[in-house]
């Protein structure tokens, strides 16, 4: 069929399926045997305080935790005998998962900051306190002089801004490594004391 010379093809919509298919993210927290699921006969059972209440068999400790009203969860299946919590099972779950977002928020972060060799004694100031502030979070941060065109083969220039630039951070610092050369910037990483 022709329209004012142009072409009209008709698409089946079902067929460009362009956008690939996200699978869910993975659960990280980790897999726990609970009440019925464990199945050695003889466990060592801490309280849910994480007291030590002995070793018992399997009728004992459901027994025990019958009277209590709680879960009993496997903590350690590899030890001889294996290590059983008595706890609420939800509560349990609930403070795993918050200490595994606490472990994956306290990785080392790391800011950059990136300046040129014609930055202004004003911007210096500006990104001078931004540093002093990710300093006193305890924050690394990576500086970066930027040299672009002809400034690449002037790099005293560089170290000379970079120098100038630390001499302003008014946090105190520790340099995690020597102000070096890296590839078109001079780089230096530091950290609060």
């Amino acid at each position: 069929m022709r329209l004012l010379g142009y072409r009209i093809y008709i698409i089946n919509h079902t067929m460009t399926n362009y956008r690939r298919k996200r699978t869910p993210p993975k659960d990280k927290t980790p897999k726990f045997n609970i009440n019925e699921r464990i199945d050695a006969q003889e466990v060592r059972v801490l309280d849910q305080e994480g007291q030590m209440l002995g070793v018992f068999s399997r009728e004992k400790m459901f027994e025990m935790a019958n009277q209590r009203e709680t879960d009993v969860v496997e903590i350690n299946p590899k030890s001889n005998p294996p290590v059983v919590k008595l706890v609420d099972w939800n509560k349990f779950k609930y403070q795993v998962q918050k200490s595994n977002a606490k472990k994956e928020q306290k990785t080392d972060e790391m800011k950059q900051i990136r300046i040129s060799v014609r930055i202004s004694e004003h911007d210096m100031l500006v990104q001078t306190r931004k540093i002093d502030t990710f300093l006193e979070k305890d924050i690394k941060v990576r500086i970066r002089v930027q040299m672009r065109g002809r400034e690449k083969q002037h790099p005293d220039v560089a170290e000379e801004t970079l120098q100038n630039f630390l001499k302003l951070v008014t946090a105190e610092y520790v340099e995690l490594n020597p102000p070096k050369l890296a590839g078109d910037s001079y780089v230096v990483t530091i950290k609060a004391k």
